[in-house]
């Protein structure tokens, strides 16, 4: 088994139930939750007059990325599985960083690194967003082998 790390926000109707789908929703889809950190509100990140968002990551034991189809075809159907929750629950992609229903992003997959037209791995992104690091759980380690536990 395989570990993906997510990162969950919302900044737009009942924040705390878009979580609670979306959790749901990976579980069924992708697989069992091996660690899920707490929920806390976080000022909004990129355009800044919106707004707070409620956000948590959870990291899920998903296949092993290594058997079975291609990597980058992989890597897409996980992708296509968070958009579509995200699309369930409302989200539209109007403004760029802009109030979502919800935001799922794919933080880390194991130790990969990984990028093309749609999708980086780890997220570009994860070490600017402060609430990412500090709710990773304790003792994990980035694709570059560096343990990320800032607590």
């Amino acid at each position: 088994m395989a570990k993906l790390t997510l990162s969950l926000g919302s900044n737009e109707g009942n924040r705390d139930e878009h979580l609670q789908v979306a959790r749901q929703a990976l579980t069924e889809r992708l697989g069992p939750v091996a660690y899920t950190s707490p929920v806390i509100t976080t000022p909004p990140w990129g355009m800044t007059a919106q707004p707070d968002f409620r956000n948590q990551v959870i990291v899920l034991s998903i296949p092993d990325p290594n058997r079975g189809q291609p990597l980058k075809n992989y890597l897409h159907a996980l992708l296509d599985q968070t958009q579509a929750i995200e699309l369930e629950q409302g989200r539209t992609r109007d403004t760029h960083w802009g109030p979502r229903t919800l935001d799922i992003d794919m933080i880390f997959v194991d130790d990969l690194i990984y990028e093309d037209d749609r999708l980086s791995l780890p997220h570009p992104w994860w070490g600017h967003r402060s609430f990412v690091r500090d709710l990773l759980p304790p003792g994990l380690l980035d694709p570059y082998g560096r343990i990320l536990d800032t607590r």
